[in-house]
């Protein structure tokens, strides 16, 4: 399943001592190991968590792999990392520099991208609904892409778009 992604958003702007300063405001220590995870999602979007290993073990050999794990659910319930599954069932992880919202395609895996100015009348709609004040950072919403709606349906019909 491809996953392509655009980003709008500038991740790559962030250092290590912006970095550093994010684990300080969020009441932890800065570690060189913390340091290394949360750089290890700089470069790119949505890793898994074996990618982030992969990528943090050339940097740190001998790492355990549960050390990992364990930062990155500890920076996601921070809030440094926001946690997705954009289909397929595997954990994603990102670094949250700004709200950002996904279009994932049921069939092709692409994920696309959506600027946060698309989701602010759906913020203020439940406000004045239901008087509650939502956070909505990281967004997924399935459907179908445009290649994929135009596409002959799978022979199981499973994926048909209506």
């Amino acid at each position: 399943m491809a996953q392509h992604h655009n980003h709008p958003h500038g991740s790559e702007g962030l250092t290590s001592s912006v970095l550093a300063d994010r684990l300080r405001r969020a009441g932890q220590r800065v570690t060189p190991q913390r340091l290394v995870i949360l750089g290890a999602l700089l470069p790119s979007g949505h890793l898994a968590a074996d990618e982030v290993f992969a990528r943090v073990e050339g940097q740190l050999p001998g790492v355990n792999r549960s050390t990992v794990y364990r930062t990155l659910d500890l920076f996601s319930e921070l809030g440094l990392v926001s946690v997705t599954d954009l289909g397929g069932g595997a954990r994603q992880y990102e670094l949250l520099d700004q709200p950002h919202h996904h279009l994932i395609c049921h069939r092709c895996g692409e994920a696309i991208e959506m600027d946060d100015a698309l989701i602010e009348p759906m913020r203020e709609a439940i406000r004045a609904r239901y008087g509650f004040a939502p956070q909505v950072d990281h967004l997924a919403l399935f459907g179908f892409c445009i290649e994929c709606q135009h596409a002959p349906p799978a022979r199981d019909g499973a994926d048909d778009v209506e």
